[in-house]
């Protein structure tokens, strides 16, 4: 964020709130008028996306509070920029799946889904102090079968039974069994892949260019660097390296979430 001078970067704080505060009342307006009822597959993701931009950015929302309060942007700036990169990157998805037809997007969530499911298998030392933390007493052997019970009543769908064992043990679903199930592809689409989907319809091209450009610049807030995050080759003052215009940042989001929210879906069933 440029610094020239106290009252100038102060002012820009206060519009970012501003911003923040109206998208998140426009956001929540929106769910609280489409929550009810059975909803088709498509519409419950979009709305399941927006309660996650709305919780992240209520949560930048918070820390832009507390740079009013403090004065300071230098210790706030890495989780607003890495809040709002998730921000970015769900109100493009949120697109892609209203515009990519009705079986490209069941494909898209599918193959999500499943990748959710072979991450989770991954974590199954975090179940262990999960339980052991409840101070029961119980042993790794017994908690693993725990775990396999939880994955199979959960994704069981999604996932391969090894049945050469004693006891039944969840697996990965592999490529191979993608590809033997139907699936064009064995990874979900990238950002710029969406991107690039996107930019194809015309009343959508600036407004996704505009949202890629913010995804990428605050992408630098997930990676790190000697030099730090953000533009800090623009650094005008010791306190804070970032020379974004965070409100302009906001108001690019809400123009994306705008379209989100225009309810497009009769291209779905094409």
């Amino acid at each position: 964020m440029a610094i020239f001078e106290p009252n100038i970067y102060m002012r820009e704080i206060k519009e970012l709130y501003s911003e923040e505060l109206a998208l998140l009342k426009q956001i929540r307006s929106y769910g609280r008028e489409h929550s009810q009822g059975k909803m088709e597959r498509v519409e419950k993701i979009k709305l399941l996306l927006l309660f996650r931009i709305y919780s992240n950015l209520y949560s930048s929302l918070l820390l832009t509070v507390q740079v009013l309060k403090t004065g300071k942007i230098s210790f706030f700036q890495l989780p607003i920029g890495l809040l709002l990169r998730c921000c970015f990157t769900d109100c493009l998805f949120a697109l892609y799946i209203q515009r990519a037809g009705k079986e490209r997007a069941y494909e898209e969530l599918d193959l999500r889904t499943i990748e959710y499911a072979n991450s989770m298998l991954e974590r199954k030392e975090v179940y262990r102090d999960q339980v052991k933390s409840t101070g029961k007493i119980l042993d790794d052997v017994f908690i693993d079968h725990l775990w396999e019970l939880t994955m199979e009543d959960n994704f069981l769908e999604l996932l391969t039974l090894d049945d050469n064992l004693e006891e039944l043990t969840v697996i990965k679903q592999s490529k191979g069994q993608l590809k033997d199930a139907g699936f064009t592809k064995q990874n979900s689409i990238k950002t710029k892949d969406i991107v690039d989907f996107l930019v194809a319809i015309p009343e959508l091209k600036s407004v996704a260019m505009r949202l890629y450009h913010y995804f990428k610049y605050f992408s630098q807030y997930e990676h790190f660097s000697e030099n730090g995050q953000g533009d800090v080759l623009a650094s005008m003052e010791k306190d804070g390296n970032d020379n974004i215009h965070l409100p302009s940042a906001i108001r690019a989001l809400g123009v994306g979430m705008e379209e989100v929210m225009k309810n497009r879906l009769s291209k779905m069933n094409k």
